[in-house]
């Protein structure tokens, strides 16, 4: 069976994308009301909104990657009563396989 490894260092790119900009919201924000309480000013604001967004557009972004060994969505599952993990994509700890073929992220 011969992997697409472009495929597989894609989806791992974005889901580092996503982790930092997911665990780097919550020190921005701070840092941001810090800002705004001191200098008077709302504008700083933009940055963590911005941010907020731009991490929404990622995780849609990277639930919906295709598995290049399988073609089917890499971390949404078939559904049936025993294996069903809901918001794969986000799961703590990130899945680490498609969740349809089986194929590992990381090796």
């Amino acid at each position: 069976m011969k992997i697409n490894n472009k495929g597989l260092a894609h989806i791992r790119k974005m889901r580092r994308i996503f982790l930092f900009i997911l665990f780097s919201l919550f020190p921005i924000f701070v840092v941001t009301m810090i800002s705004i309480k001191r200098f008077k000013s709302w504008l700083p604001i933009i940055l963590p909104v911005s941010l907020f967004f731009l991490g929404i557009f990622v995780q849609n972004r990277l639930h919906k990657q295709k598995c290049p060994n399988c073609n089917a969505f890499f971390f949404v599952q078939t559904v049936t009563r025993r294996n069903y993990t809901p918001a794969s994509s986000i799961s703590f700890p990130p899945q680490k396989k498609c969740q349809n073929c089986g194929v590992a992220l990381y090796r």
